[in-house]
């Protein structure tokens, strides 16, 4: 459990790092994501690193308490499903940054 959620982390944090990196080099206007570039328009760098984290946060609970624990019950697919989506997301969002950086 705790690899899961240490490599959703990590790779939540290389899109957030990259998309930060990409926004200071080439402005605001390369962000692919609609929601994301408005967000980053009318509120700001911080804002939106902030609602990254505080989305990651949601993201990491809702893995443990799918994963569960003893005497409780568990959804452990699910909780694989979510670490799969999370991982891949943060991973893609991070190489996509990175590909406009260079």
């Amino acid at each position: 459990m705790s690899l899961a959620l240490l490599a959703v982390t990590l790779a939540q944090l290389l899109d957030l790092g990259t998309f930060i990196r990409m926004v200071s080099m080439h402005g605001p206007a390369v962000e692919g994501n609609p929601v994301v570039a408005h967000l980053l328009d009318d509120f700001g760098m911080p804002f939106v690193a902030v609602a990254k984290i505080a989305v990651l946060s949601v993201v990491v609970a809702v893995i443990v308490v799918l994963a569960g624990r003893e005497g409780r019950a568990r959804h452990r697919r699910l909780a694989a499903t979510v670490v799969a989506v999370a991982v891949a997301g943060g991973i893609v969002g991070g190489l996509s940054n990175a590909i406009v950086i260079l």
